[in-house]
């Protein structure tokens, strides 16, 4: 374990982390990124590092409990405030990425706009609820589609289990402890995780760059799941905020 990320520093970076897979339009992997333990979660995910895998894991469940129970409650009474904070979350964050792709070349900036056509499309070309399945086996599928916003940047966990159909009852099982749908919800995340750690730790060790440039394109696409439906002064200051608090993690992450 590094100075840099004890294991007490690691259950704080992960609040914010499993409280973004709450939100819509913004990805547990991005903040990741941004407070620097982006690599430790991977290898932690990859090589089964039961310490620093249950220390992380537990800062996410209290992020994700934090978000069921008071977050989603401010979504429901102010959305347009909220899509404001969330925009200046998701648009700063890019920063994060965006540092790391090197040079920018014509190359790099159609693979950002082909890839922010992509979080455009996931974010707004499926229907809520695209998947038809019924029954614990949905919870189980949208478990293991969700586990890849806790690791790719740019891909929310709460916008994919809206597209699923399966974004409140999560919410509900949570707040309610209905522990039979959590534990098949969480052997999809479990399953999901194992698969993609594999897969994004092999693309990160050989195309840094690359990986990068695309992150960087869906991070910036997926903005349009929490964009604002209208004009707010009060909605500004809170997009302002939002950008901040990223400018503030990215600093803590650096210093912790």
């Amino acid at each position: 374990m590094s100075g840099k990320n004890t294991y007490l520093a690691l259950f704080f970076k992960a609040i914010p982390i499993g409280l973004a897979n709450t939100l819509p339009g913004i990805s547990g992997g991005t903040l990741a990124l941004v407070l620097n333990i982006y690599e430790t979660l991977i290898n932690a995910i990859k090589n089964i590092k039961i310490k620093e895998l249950f220390v992380i894991g537990f800062g996410a469940v209290v992020g994700v409990l934090f978000g069921s129970a008071v977050i989603t409650d401010l979504y429901q009474n102010q959305p347009l405030l909220i899509n404001y904070f969330l925009l200046g979350l998701v648009i700063t964050s890019a920063h994060s990425t965006y540092k790391k792709i090197g040079k920018l070349t014509f190359l790099k900036m159609l693979i950002i706009i082909l890839s922010f056509v992509l979080a455009l499309f996931l974010s707004q070309g499926l229907k809520p609820g695209f998947i038809a399945q019924e029954g614990l086996i949905l919870f189980f599928v949208a478990g293991f589609l969700g586990s890849i916003a806790m690791i790719l940047p740019g891909i929310s966990g709460g916008t994919l289990l809206i597209l699923l159909g399966v974004y409140q009852p999560v919410l509900q099982a949570i707040n309610q402890f209905n522990f039979l749908i959590l534990l098949v919800f969480g052997a999809g995340v479990v399953i999901g995780l194992l698969v993609f750690a594999w897969l994004f730790s092999y693309l990160l060790k050989k195309h840094q760059s690359q990986i990068m440039v695309v992150l960087t394109g869906l991070i910036l696409g997926s903005a349009a799941a929490v964009w604002p439906t209208a004009f707010q002064i009060k909605g500004l200051i809170s997009l302002l905020v939002g950008a901040a608090l990223i400018i503030i993690l990215e600093f803590i992450g650096q210093k912790i």
